[in-house]
């Protein structure tokens, strides 16, 4: 089963503008729901090596979505990998320019480390489930 997705979007931004709009921890804060978005100390911007979470939370209840740059080349590309123990997985995104703009490409997969073997299809269905979250907040970024 394919625990991954992939979202494709244009813009009418050049490509440095495009890849700091996909990177403004901030901006993740305000556009994806129930989240915030924190670099880890003492990183004060994302690079190879720096480390964030996403904290997403109802109340008393949450998680944290833990992640690391392995790969940073800005504008074109870059490698996230999630490395907690409630989300795991990769993502890969790739800026390209156009004519009159920029095309980004999220390549995602998702690993639940929890799981136990017999149950992995979940991280399909997990992943079915993310991609249209994902597809409307990356939108959103470009904005």
């Amino acid at each position: 089963m394919r625990s991954s997705f992939v979202v494709s979007a244009e813009t009418g931004h050049a490509p440095a503008e495009t890849w700091a709009r996909l990177w403004d921890l901030d901006r993740h804060t305000v556009v994806i729901p129930l989240t915030t978005v924190t670099p880890h100390p003492p990183a004060t911007r994302l690079g190879a090596g720096a480390g964030f979470t996403g904290r997403t939370a109802l109340g008393p209840l949450g998680f944290d979505d833990v992640m690391r740059v392995e790969t940073w080349a800005p504008p074109e590309s870059a490698t996230v990998v999630k490395v907690g123990r409630v989300v795991g997985g990769r993502i890969e995104v790739t800026v390209a320019p156009l004519r009159h703009g920029s095309r980004v490409v999220w390549r995602q997969t998702v690993q639940l480390p929890w799981l136990p073997a017999r149950l992995r299809w979940v991280e399909a269905l997990a992943a079915r489930v993310m991609a249209p979250g994902y597809r409307q907040a990356i939108r959103t970024l470009l904005a």
